[in-house]
């Protein structure tokens, strides 16, 4: 239903990068469920962490390319602002969530669910993200 309604174009934007750029970010995010874990998992991901912050850091070009897509410049300064909003926001998420697997010394998240005991010194750090 998402992509058979009417789409409404600016009238002089980039039409192509307009059209597939919100695909690509609909895409990215259905790319996350590829990483969780359950009990029938027939694959195994040795470095999912990093996956996870490769495809978090994919998000900031998919805001980039929407606003310059617009060929407006309050919307391009708007996704420069936004942009520059997320990457402040996953330089502390990527610390906060490499804590515990320094303390594991693991990048899979089946290993990291596993270890209980780093999940109760993640309390005062999840405060610690919220605060920030």
């Amino acid at each position: 239903k998402l992509f058979l309604k009417e789409t409404i174009k600016p009238l002089h934007s980039n039409n192509i990068i307009f059209t597939i750029t919100p695909v690509l970010g609909f895409s990215l995010s259905l790319m996350f469920w590829v990483m969780t874990s359950s009990s029938n998992m027939t694959y195994y991901l040795l470095f999912s962490l990093l996956l996870f912050f490769c495809m978090t850091s994919l998000n900031v070009y998919v805001v980039l390319l929407s606003g310059w897509a617009s060929n407006s410049m309050y919307a391009f300064l708007g996704a420069l602002r936004a942009s520059a909003q997320t990457i402040s926001y996953e330089i502390s998420m990527i610390l906060i969530l490499l804590f515990p697997a320094f303390l594991q010394w693991t990048f899979s998240w089946n290993i990291m669910y596993n270890g209980y005991g780093v999940m109760i010194l993640m309390v005062p750090v999840s405060v610690a993200w919220t605060i920030s």
